[in-house]
């Protein structure tokens, strides 16, 4: 393998979604009084929210959906789900989490020091679906954003992943070879799928070993890209 560029997915790669989206959803709980309104716990607010996120981004990803249904509706879907009768100020709700959410800076285990390693040896990339204002803000809250020279966003670029046109932009714009070329990332549809169509060497992370993916490439870990790479 004789790698010369590496593209980073950045959500549930690098930066930890779950642990900051979690972290703002339940002090959103409270500062909204939603237990006043809902009968489910903190908890359940948060796991329920996941759950129709995850959903409305497949479909943003399957290009269903635009990125206004998900900012302006997502939080609606959340409380009509969970049971809520009042017309609660739900696109302050996702206001809020919009602000509070991009300026976590929890990272995956073994971000920082594997970029470290890895920025030494190859011209390191980010290639999102996510929007260009909130992921810049991650980056620089995180503090990984000085390890990347460019990142690639499906806003910026017109494509989403899995679209090859995403990932040609990319290599033109970085003027890598494909087969010199690696794309780290969590998703099987998304990234996976994506660079491979896009006759780039995909590797999948998978931290919980528990996503089914014939991916070759894969660690549980950062930390084992110092073997690969």
């Amino acid at each position: 393998m004789n790698f010369t560029h590496i593209f980073f997915d950045l959500d549930h790669t690098l930066w930890d979604y779950d642990k900051n989206a979690n972290f703002v959803l339940t002090n959103l709980y409270d500062e909204f009084g939603l237990s006043k309104y809902i009968s489910a716990s903190s908890s359940e607010f948060v796991d329920h929210f996941f759950t129709t996120n995850d959903s409305l981004w497949t479909k943003y990803n399957q290009g269903l959906i635009g990125r206004d249904d998900i900012r302006l509706t997502r939080f609606q879907k959340v409380l009509e789900g969970l049971g809520c009768e009042e017309p609660l100020d739900h696109l302050g709700m996702n206001d809020y989490f919009l602000y509070q959410c991009p300026r976590q800076s929890e990272i995956m285990e073994g971000a920082e020091i594997i970029l470290g390693y890895l920025s030494k040896k190859y011209h390191l990339s980010i290639i999102t679906n996510g929007f260009d204002d909130v992921q810049s803000v991650k980056l620089k809250a995180c503090g990984l954003g000085k390890y990347f020279s460019h990142v690639f966003t499906s806003e910026s670029t017109g494509y989403k992943k899995p679209a090859r046109e995403i990932f040609d932009f990319a290599l033109t714009t970085v003027a890598a070879e494909r087969e010199n070329a690696l794309m780290i990332g969590d998703n099987p549809m998304t990234d996976i799928l994506g660079a491979t169509n896009a006759g780039i060497t995909p590797l999948l992370y998978n931290p919980t070993g528990t996503v089914k993916s014939e991916c070759e490439l894969q660690v549980n870990h950062l930390s084992e890209l110092m073997k690969i790479l």
